[in-house]
């Protein structure tokens, strides 16, 4: 990859960095509420105001993703991006369907989860100016030593 990029990708950058940080806001809200549902919290529910708003980014972030245009340099990013957001919304629905019931199986909001945030990932890689924290050093992952992608700012 080179490192210099065309005005009209540092135009998608510029774009796409908003609906990016905003997919990993809901991912990293999420997994808040996996937390608390997994230590038997009865808050983690379908009406807890951290899904709903997670719900709320997810439909500005789909709407921004679908304004942006990629260059032919950000199309992997862009293909990540948006199937970060095709996984985070099944996570939401599935976050929606089983947090609050009594002994749920959590894997169906923590596998299209960590599908989502792999992507993130992904995107984050194929462009410069997107960091991601390393998802199996997170809350949920095997580890807790924190590792942070950083990748330098094209501007």
């Amino acid at each position: 990859m080179t490192d210099a990029l065309d005005d009209l990708t540092v135009a998608y950058v510029l774009a796409a960095r908003p609906e990016f940080e905003r997919l990993r806001d809901i991912a990293a809200q999420l997994a808040g509420l996996l937390v608390l549902a997994a230590s038997g919290a009865g808050s983690a529910a379908p009406d807890h105001p951290m899904l709903r708003s997670a719900e709320m980014l997810f439909q500005e972030s789909k709407d921004g993703i679908r304004r942006t245009r990629a260059t032919n340099r950000a199309r992997a990013h862009h293909t990540h991006l948006t199937q970060a957001a095709g996984s985070l919304e099944a996570a939401l629905a599935a976050a929606r369907n089983r947090l609050g019931r009594p002994q749920a199986d959590l894997d169906p909001i923590l596998t299209p989860l960590r599908a989502g945030y792999e992507h993130l990932q992904r995107a984050a890689n194929a462009l410069p100016g997107f960091q991601v924290v390393a998802f199996e050093h997170g809350c949920c992952g095997a580890s807790t030593a924190p590792a942070v992608a950083d990748l330098p700012d094209p501007l």
